[in-house]
């Protein structure tokens, strides 16, 4: 009987000796992982969170797009001197101008204080062009904003508003601006001609 006991005890203390091995590498993986971690290029993951849209920027970053819009447009309007670019830049001061309109009342309401004009970002790739290629930068650079403002308004903004008013508002938005994309993108073929 001793000797069925000793060699069950062995392989008892063999197997308890493995499970304890095996503890040990797991922890070494892991503190190896940790390690990797720490130095690993940026990644998605190792990047801190960006902060939530809510109410308050969503109205200040809608308002700003608004007011670059109609800058940009009465700029248009100073330098073309062709019709299609015009009509589109008329478009796009209207409309934006009234939908910022549309903000500064909602912006009340909310409690949220509208940024100022000088908040208002430039348009680098408008800067020191005339005639011909001003009319294709001002065009294309209307298609470009529109495609990313569509997305962002569907994508972001929509799902992080809490306020109905201003969900309502980016719901009668999107259509707006999906016209102006169709009209800048109808220009720049006209453009193209």
């Amino acid at each position: 009987m001793k000797w069925i006991l000793i060699p069950a005890v062995a392989l008892a203390t063999a197997c308890s000796g493995g499970d304890a091995n095996r503890d040990t590498a797991s922890q070494q993986s892991a503190s190896t992982t940790a390690d990797t971690a720490m130095t690993a290029p940026d990644t998605m993951a190792n990047r801190p969170a960006v902060p939530a849209m809510n109410d308050t920027s969503i109205v200040t970053e809608l308002a700003q797009a608004d007011m670059a819009e109609v800058q940009q447009a009465k700029n248009a309007l100073q330098q073309t001197k062709n019709p299609a670019v015009r009509a589109l830049a008329q478009r796009l001061q209207s409309d934006h101008a009234a939908h910022l309109k549309q903000l500064r009342s909602l912006s009340t309401k909310l409690h949220v204080t509208m940024p100022d004009s000088s908040s208002v970002p430039a348009a680098p790739e408008l800067e020191g062009k005339t005639g011909a290629a001003f009319d294709s930068a001002f065009v294309q650079h209307a298609i470009e904003d529109h495609q990313k403002d569509i997305d962002k308004l569907q994508n972001t903004m929509l799902p992080a508003a809490q306020s109905a008013d201003l969900k309502s508002l980016i719901r009668t938005t999107v259509p707006k601006l999906q016209s102006h994309l169709a009209l800048a993108q109808t220009t720049e073929r006209k453009l193209g001609s």
